[in-house]
């Protein structure tokens, strides 16, 4: 008897591998690295407006669509003596390959005519959408490592925005019982937990700082912003716990244009100290 539930135990085991081999199998394309597309030129800029730019997923939708550019270009008119232009553009439920190659297209929902206008920062929203699908932080910092390439290529500066924990298990709560175990088996197969933005948050920050690129974006911390620590501020949120209102963007938007003015600020003062001494001051 014991024998023949061993046996058992092995089969229901052994079946269990198969089935989660075969949807690996099947499902891997989701969290796949996708390769790095061939840049394309960006001319130099021939006057001295400030360009800043949005890309990403609905944050970046959104922040078009309550038409919250308007409100950053009056914010950093506020603290710049130079014209200023800002535009957003991004795709609800992108994520952060589809981001990547959108940067790459015109038509639709790409970006790239916005990298025509010869944007001087690029403001990214990007990873909840990887952390809702369960795709993993690898393939996450992969897809966003090549974005800031391409940034860093066209001397065009990273805005990377820390966001809090939306809560995108009171987004999914109604999904049925099918769908949050699938869910689940792709978290086990990615090696991240189900609905976890945190740990694309902290990903990412790991693989700036181990790159030594924090000294060449501009960061925004969410304690600058949202007040709450890694918890939302439900008062800058909607009902959703995973957008912001159009509160939350003004608040965020004020601190964009805070640090942008400083960046800018301590460029001119680099740029001061670098200047070779006159003759004369010798």
């Amino acid at each position: 008897m014991f024998r023949k539930l061993i046996i058992f135990l092995l089969v229901v085991l052994l079946s269990l591998g198969v089935i989660y081999g075969y949807y690996y199998s099947r499902w891997r394309h989701f969290w796949s690295i996708a390769q790095p597309l061939k840049s394309y030129e960006i001319p130099e800029k021939s006057d001295d407006t400030l360009r800043v730019i949005m890309i990403g997923d609905s944050w970046a939708g959104i922040h078009h669509g309550l038409q919250m550019d308007t409100f950053l270009s009056s914010e950093l008119k506020k603290r710049v003596s130079q014209p200023v232009k800002v535009i957003s553009k991004g795709k609800g439920g992108a994520k952060s390959k589809g981001i990547y190659q959108l940067m790459f297209e015109s038509d639709g929902d790409g970006t790239k005519t916005l990298f025509q206008k010869l944007p001087d920062y690029c403001i990214i929203s990007a990873g909840i959408n990887d952390a809702a699908a369960n795709l993993g932080t690898k393939q996450f910092c992969a897809h966003y490592r090549m974005i800031l390439s391409f940034l860093f290529e066209h001397k065009i500066t990273p805005i990377i925005i820390e966001i809090p924990d939306v809560d995108l298990w009171h987004l999914y709560k109604s999904k049925s019982k099918k769908d949050l175990l699938t869910d689940y088996l792709r978290s086990t197969m990615t090696r991240c937990g189900m609905y976890r933005y945190r740990e694309y948050c902290e990903a990412l920050r790991a693989m700036i700082l181990e790159e030594h690129l924090m000294e060449r974006v501009v960061y925004v911390p969410m304690a600058d912003w949202n007040g709450e620590g890694t918890a939302i501020n439900q008062e800058l949120f909607m009902t959703d716990r995973v957008h912001l209102n159009r509160l939350g963007y003004e608040r965020l938007d004020a601190c964009v244009a805070k640090v942008i003015a400083r960046d800018l600020q301590q460029s001119q003062n680099s740029a001061l100290v670098n200047q070779p001494m006159h003759k004369d001051a010798e």
